[in-house]
């Protein structure tokens, strides 16, 4: 589970930070009480569900290809991340050109014991003198409760480095600077929790459903069955033929719940739901998302709430928040221009994403609307996240 994203060198981002790093974590309860009474921004770690708002072109976008950005470096290299989904290269993607891209994220991993696992990834990427980019260093740092520093378990500078094997060093050499340690490393059981890390990173899925592109799935789809949903929902009907065929208990679970939250599938049958999903809306698409019997560790959708009436708006954040609540340790996060949606969140589960209006080269600023005094004294007085929203309280 994510705790915290810091981001630095990237787009409009000079040195942001969402949610709550290992230093933070490692701070006492009396610290942070002491700052919030002086008027500090505390770090609030991030929830199983978040929401970020603001203004068009504050960031928001960009944030999600930031963690696209990573997720692909780490899988793909830097180079191939650099043109994916749009991008322009690694250049473009700089604030400042002579300087490397550090992406900082820190993961909450929960134990059979119930003991807690802090692991804290931090990557830089740089590039040559013909601007190709590669990676210059990666750590991953390990910290418990009972430890009284944090120690790196893999450690890389420039291709080398070393990993930590039953308490031991051994050292390691990338082949390229193409090649992630983390990947390289990661994909082995044997190296715990490097490997969780890494599959944590790796199972990222970016919701690319669209209600203009729902209609474009094609009337014959190709037989056989998807254990999983694919990130623009067109294969949503070979994903019910294989949960039918191989977890019937959990295909008739969906399908109740389908029954129950789509109103045309109300007292329908099974038939009517597959040719529902023939050109499905969002909502169906999000509730079959939700459903998956391996669930993501992290869903990204931009503007769930797209096109849905308010009664499916209802749905849709009621079964977000039961998705966070039914799969401990997995998050949504989710952008939004519809204050409907935030009544069921609380301050510390929304981000606010603002920038200057003066020139389009104005940085971005983010802060967790649990940091704002007036924002929390109302809804503790019971007034909704949306109505406060609305009443224009998050803004400056």
């Amino acid at each position: 589970m994510l705790l915290g994203i810091r981001i630095q060198n990237f787009g409009l981002f000079k040195d942001d930070c969402i949610g709550a790093l290992l230093d933070d974590i490692r701070k006492t309860p009396g610290q942070s009480s002491l700052a919030l009474q002086a008027g500090l921004d505390v770090p609030h770690p991030l929830n199983g569900i978040e929401a970020l708002i603001g203004r068009n072109h504050s960031g928001k976008t960009m944030f999600f290809s930031f963690l696209s950005f990573v997720q692909g470096a780490v899988i793909k290299g830097p180079a191939s991340a650099s043109t994916e989904s749009g991008r322009k290269g690694f250049a473009n993607l700089l604030l400042e050109k002579d300087q490397p891209v550090i992406a900082t994220l820190c993961f909450l991993f929960k134990e059979e014991d119930k003991k807690q696992t802090y692991c804290e990834y931090r990557l830089v990427i740089g590039s040559n003198v013909h601007g190709k980019p590669h990676f210059e260093e990666e750590v991953l740092t390990l910290w418990r409760e009972d430890m009284e520093e944090p120690k790196a378990i893999l450690s890389f500078q420039q291709g080398k480095g070393f990993v930590l094997f039953k308490g031991e060093k051994m050292d390691g050499e990338m082949n390229d600077s193409q090649t992630s340690a983390l990947h390289a490393y990661g994909a082995m059981k044997q190296f715990y929790y490097t490997n969780r890390t890494y599959r944590e990173i790796l199972r990222w899925f970016f919701v690319g459903f669209r209600k203009d592109q729902t209609f474009q799935i094609p009337e014959d789809v190709a037989p056989g069955g998807h254990k999983h949903l694919n990130s623009d929902g067109s294969n949503a009907r070979n994903v019910l033929h294989y949960l039918k065929a191989e977890k019937p208990g959990e295909y008739k679970m969906i399908m109740s719940r389908l029954f129950e939250a789509i109103p045309g599938l109300r007292e329908k049958n099974e038939e009517a739901v597959l040719k529902h999903f023939k050109k499905p809306d969002m909502l169906a698409l999000f509730l079959l998302l939700f459903s998956d019997p391996d669930p993501k560790p992290l869903i990204l959708i931009e503007s769930p709430d797209e096109g849905l009436y308010h009664d499916m708006l209802d749905i849709l954040a009621t079964e977000m928040r039961n998705y966070s609540i039914r799969c401990p340790g997995c998050q949504i996060i989710f952008t939004t221009h519809n204050p409907y949606i935030l009544e069921n969140l609380s301050p510390s589960e929304i981000w606010v994403f603002s920038r200057g209006e003066d020139t389009w080269e104005d940085q971005i600023d983010i802060r967790c609307a649990g940091s704002i005094p007036i924002v929390q004294e109302l809804y503790e007085q019971g007034v909704g996240m949306g109505a406060i929203w609305y009443a224009g309280h998050f803004d400056d």
